[in-house]
């Protein structure tokens, strides 16, 4: 069973039987108490993560070398640390490409790794879901870097010619990575696949075992509105609901909203109550949206902000794979 914390987490202390998979939001200060704890044999890493759709002007590697970041980042790059030579974005990287990139970025698993992005919560969820996924125990996602910058805490802005950390020094061994047994298991409890997404619908399981959650535009899921891929049909699977990613964060900052704000949204907007014990009533939830990017960020609102405690599943190709693979009859239009 995992153990999820509070979203305003100002206390850096780890608990020493915490779950591998815990993604813990820590707030600007809390980020910078945890900093205060590192050193050498327990460093506190800050993970610049951000990323933006294709259709943005843009880009989260540029921005990393040439502007503003946080002092001693390593950038995350989701569209290298991914399954290369995939028709579909960014997809979760095999074993020994997330090793290697680990290594590449001077990341140590006894790191504690900070993810941020500029977006405020955008891509890095993603990234943070993804070292968790790989074992790494000690990941916060930093709630945000929007406020971080507000309230005038250390930056670096002198551009940079590396994406690694430079508290990385040549010692510093080969990433050492939890066993691929281990991380396979990870996946098939945190992660659904196509074929299996596919035999629940047609087998007409889907809706009896889990909810689903897409946290695409509400005129995207509707069909309304086209994709931001060219060429690509919008709509949804069958029996999922609409949940655009904006409706769990505050509009003023993109932090994400109280754990009561939350409750409240998925009561008004589902008839979900998260406040009592069994709220989706045995079923377990399937998040997705276009390419499972923002599918994490319901992912973390629902297992680290509100704590449901309530197995959690994403859609890692998302809408992009499906709208490509899926018989026509799968692809629901409601505009």
């Amino acid at each position: 069973m995992n153990m999820y914390v509070n979203k305003s987490i100002d206390s850096p202390e780890l608990k020493e039987n915490m779950s591998s998979t815990v993604i813990r939001i820590v707030s600007p200060s809390g980020f910078r108490a945890l900093l205060s704890s590192s050193s050498s044999q327990s460093r506190v890493i800050p993970i610049d993560a951000s990323w933006y759709m294709p259709n943005s002007p843009f880009n989260g590697k540029d921005q990393f070398l040439n502007e503003d970041r946080i002092r001693s980042a390593a950038f995350f790059d989701l569209d290298s640390i991914c399954l290369a030579n995939s028709q579909y974005p960014h997809m979760l990287p095999p074993y020994d490409i997330f090793n290697k990139s680990m290594t590449d970025l001077g990341i140590r698993r006894s790191d504690t790794l900070v993810v941020y992005d500029k977006s405020g919560i955008f891509s890095s969820p993603r990234a943070a879901w993804n070292l968790s996924l790989h074992g790494h125990r000690k990941v916060y996602l930093l709630d945000n870097y929007n406020t971080y910058k507000k309230y005038e805490y250390p930056l670096e802005t002198k551009k940079t010619t590396s994406l690694s950390t430079p508290s990385s020094d040549s010692d510093i061994p080969q990433y050492e990575p939890i066993s691929e047994d281990d991380v396979k298991e990870n996946y098939r409890n945190q992660v659904i696949d196509y074929e299996e997404l596919l035999e629940l619908i047609e087998s007409g399981k889907l809706d009896k075992e889990y909810v689903t959650f897409d946290a695409r535009s509400s005129d995207r899921f509707s069909g309304a509105s086209p994709e931001p891929r060219p060429g690509l049909s919008s709509g949804h699977i069958p029996s999922s609901l609409s949940l655009p990613f904006s409706k769990v964060l505050n509009q003023s900052d993109n932090t994400y909203k109280s754990k009561e704000e939350l409750i409240d949204l998925f009561k008004q907007e589902f008839g979900i109550d998260f406040s009592k014990p069994n709220a989706t009533n045995g079923k377990k939830i399937i998040v997705m949206c276009g390419t499972g990017v923002t599918a994490v960020i319901l992912r973390l609102a629902l297992e680290s902000v509100i704590q449901c405690n309530i197995p959690i599943r994403v859609y890692d190709g998302s809408w992009t794979e499906w709208a490509q693979r899926a018989p026509s009859q799968y692809i629901i239009k409601t505009k």
